[in-house]
């Protein structure tokens, strides 16, 4: 049995998990393992196939483009631990039990906005300092004096 499973993180998949036996097809059409019942998504989307050599392949089998794998459109791609899969609105993790997925769990990736907002604001403040610091020490002038 496979160790991969795609966990739905959005859309009408959210928190479900569906486990990659061999092939998962992923579609509009009634008979698609993952039924993604949106405008735009092709009765057969996608599959994603799990070879003899375990790796695990996705191919668009639409031709709308309407697959994306990390961000990028594709037609055929290799897919690793931590991949996020995305067709309409439903977005899918590609999980391995026990293998920690390098690009979504790293110490960037958990960083809340509010961290990233304080550490630009910190810095603009400290730019702004020495602006003024350098316009007092030389060219004090400007300043009527």
């Amino acid at each position: 049995m496979s160790q991969f499973r795609l966990k739905g993180t959005s859309g009408s998949v959210i928190n479900r998990s569906f486990p990659v036996v061999e092939t998962v097809v992923i579609g509009a059409a009634d008979d698609c393992d993952i039924r993604v019942d949106e405008p735009g998504v092709a009765a057969c989307q996608a599959e994603v196939r799990l070879h003899a050599d375990g790796s695990l392949w996705l191919t668009d089998l639409g031709d709308n483009r309407a697959t994306v794998v990390n961000g990028e459109s594709v037609r055929n791609q290799r897919l690793n631990t931590g991949d996020e899969i995305r067709i309409g609105t439903c977005r899918w993790l590609l999980q391995a039990p026990g293998l920690r997925p390098q690009r979504v769990l790293t110490p960037a990736s958990a960083r809340t906005p509010s961290e990233d907002w304080v550490r630009v604001l910190t810095w603009t403040l400290v730019a702004m300092l020495a602006g003024v610091v350098a316009v007092l020490r030389f060219w004090p002038e400007w300043l009527g004096g």
